[in-house]
């Protein structure tokens, strides 16, 4: 399968990139802006090693061929956002969304939505039929962002340690778009 590794959005100011362990720098940098999440998902600031982290951690199963982590950037080059997603996860047909987060000054001006309009654009291109996601009963205005988006919940998934913090998760599901 070729799989592209950028994707157009929307708004021509951004564009969107495929991250490589090689931007660490630029991806931990956003996850400290970022730290509202890491506050409310594990209690705490995010790690020192957040970035690296992210580009290590995989589902069973799956390999690093398998996992894609997109950069937001804006017109000057700067990394903003991210969406970090699984291919052929948790079926063959289905893509799985592990994170998205935008940094603060661009959130809630479209941003997030284009990003994932233009991410479920491209699954289509690659013939996934699903995106599953999976949001913290505690983030209420994720799940509010992912319902508008068209994602159900399937399933509540049980109690899980993040951190200092124990979650339980609303598991959501959207149907990809025909292109």
């Amino acid at each position: 399968m070729n799989l592209f590794v950028e994707f157009v959005i929307q708004n021509t100011e951004y564009t969107v990139k495929k991250l490589n362990p090689s931007d660490e720098r630029i991806l931990q940098h956003l996850y400290e802006q970022c730290s509202d999440y890491a506050i409310l998902t594990d209690g705490h600031p995010p790690l020192s090693s957040a970035a690296a982290d992210e580009f290590l951690a995989l589902p069973e199963g799956k390999t690093a061929a398998d996992k894609f982590i997109f950069g937001l950037f804006d017109g000057h080059d700067t990394l903003v956002g991210m969406l970090e997603t699984i291919r052929h996860y948790p079926d063959d047909k289905s893509w799985w969304i592990g994170l998205m987060m935008l940094a603060p000054e661009h959130r809630g001006k479209g941003n997030g939505s284009q990003l994932y309009q233009a991410y479920e654009t491209w699954v289509a291109q690659h013939q996934g039929q699903s995106i599953f996601l999976a949001v913290l009963e505690e983030n209420q205005p994720g799940f509010t962002f992912w319902q508008k988006l068209g994602f159900e919940v399937i399933r509540i998934a049980p109690p899980q340690q993040f951190g200092n913090k124990v979650h339980q998760r609303y598991v959501m599901q959207r149907q990809v778009a025909d292109i």
